[in-house]
């Protein structure tokens, strides 16, 4: 992960929140992907004559589903983060817009 050289002397709390930004990325871009695969899915199990096949896929399918449950568990908990070093950062919320008149 490639890091700005501000890097080295910023806060903890920018630390952590830079790294969660990273995170964030990185599971959306995985949940994408997993959401296109789950689409292929839906097709292949409309478009299988095999029973046996039909309930493989189905199986997968479940399983798929079960991570992109996971991701975005994960992707709250990663907007908790993100909204708590920022907060403890600047002190204020990152979206109370009235703070920074």
């Amino acid at each position: 992960m490639y890091m700005p050289k501000w890097y080295k002397d910023s806060s903890d709390y920018t630390k952590i929140n830079l790294q969660a930004w990273d995170v964030y990325f990185m599971l959306k871009d995985l949940k994408s992907r997993l959401e296109f695969s789950a689409v292929r899915l839906k097709h292949a199990i409309r478009f299988h004559n095999s029973r046996q096949e039909k309930a493989e896929l189905r199986f997968q399918q479940r399983i798929l589903n079960e991570h992109l449950k996971q991701i975005n568990q994960m992707l709250e908990k990663n907007e908790i983060l993100r909204k708590w070093s920022f907060e403890k950062e600047h002190g204020v919320s990152c979206f109370d817009l009235d703070s920074y008149d």
